[in-house]
């Protein structure tokens, strides 16, 4: 609790130890003294989190309004409060109450009510409570700060908690937000120190006012929990071109900054050369381009080899952009469509840098083709419509497309391991393109249908030569038997062994310096229990087993590092095979069995973070843009990075 009168500093420090007047900081854990005044804490803020400014909770203007605004009753008043006379106590005024009307009535001063008494003993508690669920809205609602200042807004809080003084935006925005942003940074960071392993993702997007934000994710395996969690390492402005150059540093700046940049065992991105490069050749890390914008982009590159497919493509956009525009078309199409029965869907437009756009806009076409004939030729409007041939040629190619739409959602995951699954699901997606029948397809439906498989198996061809995700599959007990090339499976298996053995080696060189360290106290230990000792402190040994003392003393049997990596990955090997239809998450198969293959299990933790897609970057920048809205025009750059590390952690 903060001392009676007490400084806005105080909403940052917890008294420690009353009697020897010191604080603790809330973001930090550090200690400092504070007899006399809070200088030594307003100082400390300044010179370690700068981010925070020590706005006062109240300005001049009202602070309450009356609830009952048909009653101007002499006894009901507006309660103003400034910030000279208003303290972190005045918060909660025990010298408000509400009348069953509902109007908020303000007491004489200097007298005491029975609500002074009943109030007073958890007034700092609950007014940080209230404060904390009001920082909520604006964190994972997405509200403005002026909410605060909204009539209706203020009416409610005035209702609810008739005894808690709204503080400022500015107070939320410069004081609570900046300071709430330390102290859960502070917790992830000494998190992370205890992480080997954390795979991060990157992109870049450009908000609606044209800036630019680099987005960075990292993801790894708790070992406490076995889980996949994620966490926003940086959401910062890009000033400047976006050169490999420039990206590089700002790379480099954040991973330095969380301490993880020997720590990166992959950095996955899109396909853009300017990051890709930074990422590469500038950094020296191993890169991965994001698998569902490949695979987008395969498809993509098959559609502009089929005319037909690409007029079709074109043809429905143009219905379904008649459809957006016109309100005359679409009240025409909604009443078509209730008349059959349906429930109401609008046409989808597909967008280029969306995935999957073009199977929606084409599936949902599809679903209400009666409709849409219907009512284009009610509206003079014929021209615009499909042949049979175009809407032969689209119920095909949205069959050949689906197993794309299922492969981008499996590989999109975010907290289950999505890494191992790379290979395996590319050999499915190409088993069920060639064992797909289009023999009643179309001829142009059949020739797209290999125009995609060929841009897949380019595109994928080196997948399997990729030691991080061959690793990533054997290491998941789904996959550790599914590789196509004995070969491949063999050089795995091989790589994992050696990755075992030198593990091995290093908790033995771990041992050997421990047990040199505490060799005296162990010898003791291990003798305290024998019958006797001679005078010198000695063991005395019975005489029928000196001989086998003398034999034994320096024979140990014990398998090199080598030969026990062997043995540890062949019984992981010979284990049952979980089935992806036994809904078993690999990292808690890894938890049951830590003790039957304690090595792999440990290799397991390091490696199956791995990261298929940069879908974590695309879900922060979705969630940017619902943030920056136009309610939000002026929020500063700062405060989005503030806000979305809060949503995205």
């Amino acid at each position: 609790m903060a001392p009676k009168g007490s400084s806005v500093a105080w909403d940052h420090f917890v008294v420690k130890d009353k009697d020897q007047y010191m604080a603790e900081c809330k973001m930090c854990k550090t200690q400092l003294s504070f007899k006399g005044s809070v200088s030594n804490l307003t100082k400390h803020l300044k010179r370690k989190h700068p981010l925070v400014n020590l706005v006062p909770r109240n300005s001049s203007t009202s602070a309450s309004i009356s609830l009952n605004s048909e009653s101007p009753s002499s006894q009901v008043a507006t309660a103003t409060t400034s910030s000279s006379d208003t303290t972190a106590n005045d918060r909660l005024s025990p010298a408000a109450s509400t009348s069953n009307t509902g109007t908020v009535r303000v007491v004489q001063s200097g007298t005491k009510t029975i609500a002074a008494y009943i109030y007073k003993k958890n007034a700092d508690k609950c007014k940080s409570d209230i404060d904390q669920l009001i920082m909520d809205l604006f964190i994972l609602d997405f509200q403005p700060f002026r909410i605060v200042e909204d009539r209706g807004f203020r009416k409610l809080i005035q209702s609810a908690f008739p005894f808690y003084i709204i503080p400022t935006r500015k107070y939320f925005a410069n004081n609570l937000l900046p300071s709430r942003y330390e102290s859960l940074r502070e917790i992830k960071m000494v998190e992370l120190r205890n992480v080997e392993s954390i795979c991060i993702t990157a992109d870049i997007w450009t908000s609606s006012t044209y800036d630019s934000f680099l987005g960075v994710t990292g993801h790894y395996i708790d070992k406490d929990e076995y889980v996949l969690k994620s966490i926003l390492l940086e959401c910062v402005l890009l000033d400047g071109s976006h050169t490999s150059i420039n990206l590089a540093t700002e790379l480099l700046r954040v991973a330095e900054e969380w301490q993880v940049a020997n720590k990166i065992p992959l950095a996955v991105s899109d396909n853009g050369s300017n990051i890709k490069k930074a990422i590469e050749k500038d950094l020296g890390w191993k890169h991965f381009g994001c698998y569902a914008h490949s695979l987008n982009l395969a498809v993509q590159e098959a559609m502009s080899k089929s005319e037909e497919v690409t007029a079709l493509e074109g043809k429905i956009k143009t219905i379904v952009s008649y459809f957006k525009r016109s309100a005359k078309a679409w009240e025409k199409l909604k009443k078509y469509q209730e008349q059959a029965g349906k429930t109401v869907k609008r046409p989808l437009q597909s967008v280029s840098t969306r995935w999957n756009s073009i199977f929606y806009m084409m599936q949902r076409i599809l679903e209400i083709k009666e409709e849409i004939n219907s009512s284009l030729c009610n509206l003079n409007a014929s021209a615009m419509s499909l042949s049979q041939f175009d809407w032969e040629l689209c119920e095909n190619v949205t069959k050949i497309l689906k197993p794309f739409e299922e492969v981008t959602k499996e590989v999109s995951a975010q907290k289950y391991v999505s890494g191992s699954i790379v290979i395996p699901i590319t050999t499915g997606l190409i088993a069920s393109l060639e064992n797909m029948d289009t023999s009643s397809y179309l001829e142009t439906a059949q020739m797209f249908k290999q125009n995609l498989l060929g841009a897949i198996k380019t595109r994928f061809a080196n997948l399997d030569k990729s030691r991080t995700f061959t690793v990533c599959m054997f290491l998941d007990p789904r996959f550790k038997l599914y590789f196509d090339d004995p070969s491949v499976a063999e050089n795995t298996k091989q790589n994992v062994i050696q990755l075992v053995t030198a593990q091995i080696h290093k908790e033995d060189r771990v041992s050997q310096s421990s047990q040199n360290e505490n060799g005296l106290m162990e010898l003791q230990e291990s003798t305290s229990t024998q019958p006797s000792t001679s005078t010198s402190g000695e063991v005395q040994i019975s005489s029928v087993w000196q001989h086998y003392t003398q034999r034994m003393k320096n024979i140990q049997p014990k398998g090199t590092a080598s030969s026990r990596a062997i043995i540890e990955v062949q019984r992981y090997l010979e284990d049952k095979v979980v089935l992806p239809t036994e809904k078993i998450s690999p990292l808690q198969w890894w938890k049951q069995r830590k003790d039957v293959y304690p090595h792999l299990h440990a290799l397991a933790i390091t490696k199956l973070n791995a990261m298929a897609t940069s879908v974590p970057c695309e879900r922060l920048f979705s969630a940017c843009g619902l943030l920056l809205n136009d309610r939000r025009t002026r929020l500063g750059t700062r405060k989005v990075q503030q806000l979305m590390f809060h949503q995205n952690t």
